[in-house]
């Protein structure tokens, strides 16, 4: 490069306002990035917390210490009292005992929760090891919501369920107060599981056509 042209290169002048206008801009830029990436962050905290606040109040396994008890009336499409149309009806009836809760979910709009329960002697059907139950009812904000005041199952105690399977959510309704019967002692545990094997010798099938005139 010739002197001429190294002289000509230093006598060029960048106006001061204008050599700023690069330097302005891109600063401009970072500060509005960052506010972005701040209003997003604020937003999901905002969230997280509505969350934690509202979301337990809505379908929760966390229970209020005095909750609004509410019952619901159910209709049936068979006489569920005659033992030998009620196991007719279900899939599978068995005895076990309930480990603990393990959700809670809405259907329709009642909620339905769910336990996982641990069989141990089976009347109808084959069952192994633990399996879901779900129970029509539960809690909604503060409310207790009971089908047919049917009381939740109690974690640690056993019944004798009379439930059928739903497959879209792999669990296993039961039939409200009549398909929870709580287990006292191995003497009623006998006497329950005679009485039920003896009406799954004598059931009496659900005919949904029937119930549907």
């Amino acid at each position: 490069m010739s002197n001429k042209f190294k002289q000509g290169l230093n006598t060029i002048e960048i106006p001061y306002e204008k050599s700023k206008i690069g330097v302005t801009e891109a600063k401009l830029e970072m500060r509005n990035f960052k506010r972005r990436w701040l209003f997003v962050i604020v937003t999901i905290i905002a969230a997280s917390f509505a969350l934690a606040i509202f979301a337990p109040n809505y379908f929760t396994n966390n229970h209020p210490e005095n909750p609004v008890v509410r019952t619901i009336a159910s209709s049936n499409s068979f006489d569920v009292t005659d033992t030998r149309r009620l196991v007719g009806w279900a899939d599978n009836v068995f005895v076990g005992k309930v480990i603990k809760q393990d959700g809670t979910k809405s259907l329709d709009r009642a909620p339905e929760t769910q336990f996982k329960v641990e069989v141990s002697d089976n009347v109808k059907g084959i069952f192994n090891g633990t399996v879901i139950v779900n129970q029509q009812g539960g809690f909604k904000r503060n409310e207790l919501i009971l089908i047919e005041n049917d009381q939740l199952l109690h974690e640690g105690q056993s019944y004798l369920f009379v439930t059928k399977h739903l497959k879209e959510e792999n669990w296993n309704t039961l039939v409200p107060v009549y398909g929870d019967i709580l287990i006292a002692n191995e003497e009623a545990k006998k006497e329950l599981i005679k009485k039920y094997t003896k009406a799954y010798k004598n059931e009496i099938p659900f005919n949904m056509s029937k119930s549907l005139n």
